[in-house]
């Protein structure tokens, strides 16, 4: 079998570097596989190359079609996209299956969805999005969940007197629970609540730390407007792009204190918080991304509050769950390498591939509303009324949806 991946570069985002994973995962299989990337060259080349994958870049589509892939996987937001639905015309052969990885759920009703035989989406929560924004009413149309690849190897925690001599020298005084956030500096993935909460725990007498690790210029400035004895607790460092300093961050840390206003479509640094051992603290975010749910699961990779007002409870909560701590760092590391390990996303993609070339069908995941309610109701503090809820209906009904897009546009539609 041939895997043709497509992704739109070769830089460090998540989405390039699940395509990277679930590549190297598949070749790793005895799969033959090469990668298209259609908009720029990256760093991750370097990678492919060393692993024995063929790389096709920008300009290179025709030479890509002309491979021969028996499949097709590209790796998009989901979105109409001109320009990927005129890349796909090139590279659709008539033996061929074109898969998708959908990062956002969206449901491409155009001509680009019309050219995918199966969309895999990262969660069961995203298979339900994409089904309410019009996926259940495409006939025909086959769906799975794959979720993002993670790679265990590069991410790990690292050695207790290690972890020691990186809190001494972020100044992290022995015995205060460190908090930590860690992401890339786009405001649309931090939330300012995250300040908000970590100074109403402190404010509750409890000794607490706060590592910020990647925050945009929004929470730098809200870090400065702290009082100063919350403000003294807080440690700030630039993004990094190293695994083994991610590392060692992450292991210096207590608790993972995650709060996105877009929510996470999967949130590959939850998976790197416990691969380090840390249990993460995070907000459910029903309007918005929402895999965070599933990903770290209320009780077992760490807790989840339903309520932005919750955020302090959950994290006193932590500090006080000792039990909790205790098997996140004994047993993250296997708990997330068990559901998305390289290997086991590959093994799933390739019954995937296979079920396609064959005209069987692919599995189709239970996404219904009583499982929604379940997971969505599971965490600390109390869940949305009426009036949410009927507000969360209201914009997963596809028209009402694109409404509401376009009064957020300004009417640009």
């Amino acid at each position: 079998m041939r895997i043709l991946t497509v992704v739109a570069g070769m830089g460090v985002g998540g989405t390039e570097r699940a395509a990277q994973n679930l590549s190297l995962g598949l070749k790793a299989l005895g799969v033959e596989v090469a990668v298209l990337a259609h908009a720029e060259r990256g760093r991750r080349e370097a990678a492919y190359r060393a692993a024995g994958v063929g790389v096709f870049g920008p300009g290179e589509e025709v030479a890509a079609a002309g491979w021969g892939a028996d499949v097709v996987h590209i790796h998009r937001s989901g979105y109409a996209n001109a320009r990927e639905t005129a890349l796909l015309r090139v590279l659709k052969r008539p033996a061929a299956r074109v898969v998708e990885t959908n990062v956002f759920a969206r449901f491409d009703a155009g001509e680009g969805g019309a050219l995918i035989d199966v969309h895999c989406l990262l969660s069961r929560w995203c298979a339900w999005k994409w089904s309410a924004w019009g996926g259940a009413a495409a006939r025909g149309k086959a769906m799975a969940v794959l979720p993002n690849p993670v790679d265990g190897a590069a991410i790990a925690r690292v050695p207790e007197a290690e972890r020691a001599e990186v809190r001494a020298r972020l100044g992290v005084p022995p015995g205060r629970f460190l908090f930590g956030r860690v992401g890339q500096p786009h405001a649309a993935k931090w939330s300012p609540a995250v300040l908000g909460a970590f100074a109403a725990v402190v404010g509750r007498g409890f000794d607490a730390g706060l590592l910020l690790v990647g925050a945009p210029g929004e929470i730098a400035e809200g870090v400065g407007r702290l009082p100063a004895g919350v403000r003294e607790r807080v440690v700030s460092l630039p993004v990094t792009g190293c695994d083994r300093r991610l590392s060692e961050l992450l292991t210096a840390m207590d608790g993972f204190l995650h709060l996105s206003r877009i929510g996470e479509s999967f949130g590959m640094v939850l998976c790197e918080a416990m691969l380090c051992g840390v249990p993460v603290v995070t907000l459910s975010t029903p309007l918005k991304d929402n895999s965070q749910l599933e990903v770290v699961g209320h009780g077992v990779g760490g807790l989840v509050a339903l309520r932005p007002g919750a955020m302090p409870e959950a994290m006193t909560a932590l500090m006080a769950d000792a039990g909790l701590r205790e098997r996140v760092r004994l047993g993250g590391a296997d708990w997330v390498s068990g559901r998305f390990g390289v290997e086991a996303v590959s093994r799933r993609a390739l019954g995937i591939y296979e079920a396609a070339l064959a005209g069987g069908p692919v599995e189709r995941p239970a996404v219904g509303a009583g499982w929604l309610a379940a997971i969505g109701g599971q965490g600390i503090g109390r869940p949305p009324g009426a009036a949410g809820r009927a507000v969360f209906r209201l914009l997963h009904v596809p028209a009402v949806y694109r409404g509401y897009l376009a009064l957020a546009r300004g009417g640009a539609g």
